[in-house]
């Protein structure tokens, strides 16, 4: 009867010795285009489960239409106490101009301990971690207390809709526990927050006349969409109310944003203000027109302590204030803060996991940006982020991971796998 400890120092062994087989997967996957838009991820869905069905399991496909193909897999029985999820993203977003990449965009190689190519850090060197540990499970045939499932998903780079959004509302994945995302992070810094995202499309209507009779004749709705935009970057001073529990993770973020990620101190406020990116601008026809109609869309990020409904209110409140009459529609992303509790099980292990194996003072922290995890936390599944990656590096030229890193991620997955769940007939089982 083996016990815990021993199935751990197994596993861990099993991902030493293959760490090639390892990179070779993160290599096949990167060289397998996934660019999004478009967005058509087909032949990476059958290249995931294409390796599934070579070790001997029958993986299935989910169509959510447009190319948008998930792979999941699941071992053991429905009904466990623990159901935990391996899930990531097999879309990435566009090479862009490959003059400015130094190596093949698609290089999925490994050269002086760097995996090389898009997608290396964003991400699918995790999500053939996450692919390559639950093989490894299979393989050794380790005999799992709770449920596993592995849920390779598209669609994360242009807001999930067809990804898993789509999944989790076919009810694909219900009764899951917990669950873990092989999306970049810092590498003893998993996240286990994120700010809300709340992009707006902001239509501001003028009267049109000859432009050569401006600014006595006409009303120019560029020159409104102008005071406009000045006027709401005062939605940075919404003061939030987080909830106690949470004022030293927002803390902690911010110190690491500083001190770990190198990030000058004012990027430190993020985390408590609503930012304010103007993305796209259009107004007018023509030179010589009063432009009549200016379409701003903008994406702002909501603090935890806040809403989506709050930030609105008050954008609203602000061209009221100025006299301007505008129109404000939600578009693209849109998600709450979202979190899951530094203190819940999947978090408690992973960072336990990660504190053995590479830095004691590892702990989770918030982010600014926005992944599936808010979807997931949605449908009440807790989950993490941890993922190898070379941060500056990601949706940039010349994206890359370390290959140790790659190595790390898969270790941290496999403990965080058997500690999760447990083993059965285990003598030291964890309590469920």
């Amino acid at each position: 009867m083996s016990t815990i400890a021993e199935w751990e120092q197994r596993l861990l062994a099993a991902v030493d010795e293959s760490q090639e087989e390892l990179l070779a997967l993160a290599g096949l996957l990167i060289r397998t285009p996934s660019e999004n838009p478009p967005g058509d991820c087909t032949e990476i869905a059958e290249v995931i489960a294409g390796r599934l069905r070579d070790e001997g399991m029958d993986p299935e496909l989910f169509d959510a239409g447009e190319g948008r193909v998930s792979v999941v897999a699941h071992r053991g029985e429905k009904g466990e106490d623990r159901h935990l999820v391996f899930a990531g993203h097999s879309d990435v977003v566009p090479i862009g101009d490959v003059s400015r990449w130094t190596f093949p965009p698609l290089a999925g190689d490994v050269v002086d301990g760097w995996l090389r190519g898009r997608g290396a850090s964003d991400m699918k060197a995790g999500l053939a971690g996450l692919l390559h540990v639950y093989t490894l499970l299979h393989r050794l045939d380790v005999p799992l207390r709770g449920r596993i499932s592995l849920a390779a998903v598209p669609d994360e780079e242009t807001g999930g809709r067809l990804g898993a959004d789509w999944l989790l509302g076919q009810g694909v994945l219900d009764g899951a526990t917990g669950g873990v995302i092989a999306e970049p992070a810092e590498r003893d810094h998993p996240t286990i927050g994120q700010k809300g995202s709340n992009w707006f499309r902001l239509t501001v209507r003028g009267i049109p006349g000859h432009g050569s009779l401006q600014p006595v004749h006409g009303v120019s709705a560029n020159l409104l969409g102008a005071r406009a935009i000045l006027a709401l970057q005062r939605l940075w001073d919404m003061v939030p109310e987080a909830p106690e529990e949470l004022r030293q993770l927002i803390a902690d973020s911010q110190h690491f944003a500083v001190q770990r990620e190198g990030y000058e101190p004012e990027v430190a406020q993020v985390f408590e203000r609503v930012t304010i990116n103007v993305g796209t601008i259009r107004g007018g026809t023509s030179t010589n027109v009063v432009a009549d109609t200016c379409v701003i869309e903008f994406d702002t990020r909501v603090p935890i302590g806040l809403s989506r409904a709050e930030v609105l209110d008050r954008a609203r409140e602000i061209l009221a204030e100025e006299g301007i009459d505008a129109e404000i529609d939600p578009i693209g992303f849109m998600s709450e803060p979202n979190w899951t509790a530094p203190t819940d099980p999947i978090v408690e292990t992973l960072v336990g996991a990660l504190r053995e194996l590479s830095d004691p003072e590892a702990q989770g922290v918030l982010q600014w940006a926005s992944s599936d995890a808010r979807t997931f936390r949605s449908h009440g599944i807790p989950v993490l982020q941890y993922g190898p990656a070379d941060l500056k590096t990601i949706h940039s030229f010349d994206e890359r991971a370390r290959a140790d890193d790659v190595v790390l991620a898969a270790k941290v997955y496999a403990l965080t796998a058997l500690r999760y769940l447990g083993v059965r007939d285990a003598d030291d089982l964890p309590a469920l």
